[in-house]
């Protein structure tokens, strides 16, 4: 009888570790070489297990570029995010570059050349809101992911895709929750809600939610200060603001945790509470939701799972260049913690 041929005898007849024989057969990550010598090797042994679930010789290997539009200084979103983008590249044997663009030191031009010169075919745009940086982006014709988007018009026949989150039905059904829950009824908007799509939402989901109450809101009730200009970061400064509103808050909703937090901040010094006479609502789960007393109610988001998205939407626009524009939406898990624990 003759004997099966199996992954143990590939790797000695190529001389190969069984290990990188099983990855090359697998899909995971090898170089190009290696993997079309396994499959070579495997084929003219007629090895059964190779069929067509397995990546192919020749697989495309795709060269993606990751763009942000300023710096990645919350490292607690972006670290896990960009590492599902590295992820992914790295197990489908991917290229992978990253450029930071700012606009004010960078003609759009020399960031075109670079596109040209690593010979992109498709770029992941992450911190990407500034609306004229979009349109020349998508009109370089190659297929755009971005992570979330401008809060700005913005129409144009090219085609890309947007990863983002459920921002708004997260937030309208917190704020019906605490209204039945807790008999709130005032409740007030920390964030610059211009600043990208996924701020616009949280604050118009408070909007909806306080509508699925019956209950009434006017824009003067907020904290919506422009975050190019405003240190949201500086309690002192939330402080300040907190003490202009014409209305007493019982709820602050917050575009995301570290605003959250120094909202929380802000109220201590003015002897606010929280939950016992206030409370805060943060978004994205970070470290800075639960790395202090109170713990910060919240919502997590698979940030890395996020990255991983990225790739596979993008490669499957790449592929597939004539599908329509895309927006994919994942939802998210609310995380109940002290900052809105209050007692009925």
């Amino acid at each position: 009888m003759k004997k099966a041929v199996t992954i143990k005898s590939i790797a000695e007849q190529l001389g190969l570790s069984r290990n990188t024989v099983a990855k090359a057969l697998n899909g995971q990550y090898v170089p190009e070489a290696t993997r079309e010598k396994v499959f070579n090797k495997a084929k003219e042994l007629n090895y059964k297990s190779l069929n067509a679930s397995h990546i192919s010789v020749g697989k495309k290997r795709y060269k993606i570029l990751l763009v942000s539009g300023k710096p990645l200084i919350n490292f607690n979103y972006f670290i896990p995010l960009v590492k599902g983008v590295e992820n992914e590249c790295f197990e489908n044997g991917y290229d992978f570059f990253q450029y930071t663009y700012n606009s004010n030191e960078t003609p759009f031009s020399r960031f075109a050349d670079h596109v040209t010169d690593v010979k992109a075919d498709g770029i992941v745009a992450i911190e990407c809101f500034d609306k004229n940086f979009i349109g020349k982006l998508v009109n370089l014709k190659i297929p755009v992911c971005f992570c979330d988007f401008t809060a700005s018009d913005f129409k144009t026949d090219s085609k890309f895709d947007i990863i983002g989150t459920d921002n708004e039905k997260s937030i309208s059904d917190i704020v019906k929750m605490l209204h039945y829950e807790h008999k709130i009824k005032r409740f007030t908007f920390v964030g610059d809600r211009k600043h990208c799509r996924s701020f616009y939402e949280r604050y118009r989901g408070m909007r909806m939610g306080i509508i699925g109450f019956s209950g009434s809101h006017s824009i003067e009730n907020d904290i919506l200060c422009n975050d190019e200009s405003f240190p949201y970061g500086n309690p002192d400064a939330i402080k300040t603001e907190i003490l202009k509103l014409s209305h007493k808050p019982e709820c602050f909703i917050c575009c995301n945790d570290f605003v959250a937090r120094n909202v929380i901040n802000a109220l201590k010094t003015i002897g606010m509470k929280v939950p016992e006479n206030i409370l805060v609502v943060g978004f994205d789960n970070v470290p800075d939701a639960v790395a202090l007393s109170p713990g910060i109610t919240s919502f997590s988001i698979d940030k890395e799972f996020i990255g991983k998205e990225m790739i596979r939407t993008l490669v499957h626009r790449i592929e597939n260049p004539s599908i329509p524009s895309r927006i994919i939406t994942l939802k998210t898990k609310l995380i109940l913690r002290e900052s809105t624990n209050r007692q009925r």
